[in-house]
């Protein structure tokens, strides 16, 4: 049975001390592990297709761990086991490629099935303690203690990227487009063995830390009650606009990392470079959206934010080296800050505290279709393409201008709920995309009051 006794002071406090020593080792994780599966892809000499598959099926899988943590919260006293049980599946998924490494058992299609299942861990883990840590912050401090959370987040995330790509650069032999499939292997095995292990001493600060009491979840009917509302109806819209932005997206973006590695010849180091550069630009573009939330709301941000993201391949058309590569990818994360902040405010103005879980999840699971979807068709062009990979990030350029066009049309202009500022808009680190660096989702604030179910 779970504890109904509130949390003590010295207890929370303990709780999110913790936190911060974990959210340091999620994000080495994520520098060692996530960052390089696509670049572990093209050493195994897997093709276009699987390439793309690499990046999108966790991305779906993703979405699935947050539906089964929804699921299991249902019926589940506590929020700690859920949590636990998504960080050690996360954590012996990278201990097993591990072995496969140093056993030179590992495939594509293995790689492709252990990146789905890290995914699925990492997000039913994410959903569970966004609730948790949610209820646990106090309101008068939950800004500050986010804020500074991510600012230890974000370092360790590029300094395990910066020291996985040397890792990788020194260990394996020659750049990933130019050896024989198969070869090498020894530095990736370093790398994963690295994220394993920071997420086996994460897991064990989530073990130790208290949490408080869980009210549960209400019935899944309340989320079809509420879009059949007003303003459920303009939560509607937005969804599938930005399932409409995922398609497009995704018909070109798996692909800018093995036009990197296999059409540019990168090395493991350049790779780095250019992951960083987006990584960096992201985290320092933030605030200055967040700035113009407060000044414009988040309609014009978002707006503006998809008109970016049209722009983003266009770099790509002339890139013949790493300079024009890092700019590319500059734009990049400074179109996907402005996207991360300008969508997540509209969901939650759009939205209410009760429903957000499933709108949530029903959001991931969309966007995790209709990025599977545009890989699959990414993949037909490039092969229709004869492997031009700049005829492919033109065609996704005009996709996503045609989306650009359309979106201000179909956001509302009032979403019917109070429009949070950028300090109620509390983002956590979840992982890491080659195209748009390090990922956010909301960390789910309880300040309404909650129905009885």
């Amino acid at each position: 049975m779970a504890s109904t006794r509130p949390l003590t002071a010295p207890e929370a406090s303990r709780s999110m001390a913790l936190s911060v020593g974990e959210g340091v080792l999620y994000a080495v994780m994520v520098g060692f592990g996530d960052a390089y599966f696509l670049a572990d892809a093209v050493r195994l000499g897997a093709s276009s297709l699987e390439q793309a598959l690499v990046v999108t099926l966790p991305l779906l899988g993703g979405a699935l761990g947050s539906v089964a943590a929804l699921a299991l919260l249902r019926r589940a006293p506590r929020r700690r086991p859920v949590v636990l049980a998504g960080a050690l599946t996360q954590a012996t998924v990278l201990i097993a490629l591990v072995v496969m490494h140093l056993t030179r058992t590992m495939t594509p299609a293995t790689l492709m099935g252990m990146a789905a299942l890290h995914q699925v861990g990492g997000q039913c883990a994410g959903t569970a303690w966004s609730s948790w840590y949610g209820d646990l912050v106090p309101a008068g401090i939950r800004g500050r203690y986010f804020a500074r959370r991510g600012r230890f987040t974000y370092a360790a995330t590029c300094i395990g990227l910066v020291t996985s790509g040397l890792l990788l650069h020194r260990l394996e032999e020659g750049a990933p487009g130019t050896v024989t499939a198969g070869a090498g292997g020894m530095g990736f095995a370093a790398v994963f063995g690295v994220a394993a292990l920071a997420r086996l001493t994460s897991s064990i600060l989530l073990a130790l830390s208290p949490e408080p009491p869980f009210r549960g979840l209400p019935p899944p009917k309340r989320l079809r009650t509420f879009l059949g509302t007003k303003r459920g109806r303009s939560l509607r819209r937005l969804l599938l606009l930005g399932a409409a932005v995922q398609l497009t997206v995704y018909v070109g973006s798996p692909y800018f990392g093995p036009y990197m590695l296999d059409g540019l010849h990168f090395t493991y180091a350049q790779y780095m470079v250019a992951s960083v550069s987006v990584v960096l630009t992201k985290v320092i573009v933030l605030p200055a959206w967040g700035r113009a939330i407060d000044a414009h709301g988040p309609r014009s941000v978002y707006a503006l934010a998809v008109l970016l993201v049209a722009l983003v391949p266009l770099p790509w058309l002339v890139a013949d080296g790493l300079f024009v590569v890092v700019l590319a990818q500059a734009l990049s994360g400074a179109s996907w800050g402005a996207y991360e902040v300008g969508y997540f405010s509209l969901v939650l103005s759009s939205s209410t505290q009760v429903v957000r879980p499933y709108v949530f999840a029903a959001q991931n699971l969309l966007h995790g279709l209709m990025q599977v979807s545009g890989s699959l068709v990414g993949a037909w062009l490039l092969a229709l393409f004869d492997r031009r990979f700049t005829w492919l990030f033109a065609a996704t350029a005009l996709a996503r201008g045609a989306v650009a066009v359309v979106a201000p049309r179909i956001v509302p202009r009032a979403a019917g709920g109070e429009e949070p500022t950028r300090r109620a808009l509390l983002l956590r680190v979840v992982g890491i995309r080659p195209h748009g660096g390090v990922v956010h989702r909301p960390v789910e604030a309880s300040d309404e009051e909650v129905a009885p179910a």
